[in-house]
């Protein structure tokens, strides 16, 4: 079964939350970010991947194509934002 994450966003671990009902647990799953022309050529299994996060409570889609958000666990809270100076470390 998936867990169940809090997500932040960004070098400055701003915490997200959904944009419909405003949320802050998410269930990820990795997804196909998928083109039509790669599916016409049969060959859509060399499309990129992304990550899909679904709110656990109206399951509103997030599509993330970077690697910019972190997942924490919902027991133990948010970390620390990080300052600018921790932000190029």
């Amino acid at each position: 079964m998936a867990r169940s994450s809090l997500v932040t966003i960004g070098p400055g671990r701003v915490p997200f939350q959904c944009l419909v009902c405003q949320a802050r647990h998410f269930t990820a799953r990795e997804i196909m970010l998928n083109t039509s022309g790669m599916e016409i050529l049969g060959i859509e299994w060399a499309n990129r991947s992304g990550t899909a996060l679904v709110c656990d409570r109206c399951g509103y889609v997030h599509t993330f194509a970077g690697s910019m958000f972190e997942l924490w666990k919902p027991d133990r809270g948010y970390p620390e934002p990080r300052t600018h100076a921790q932000e190029g470390s």
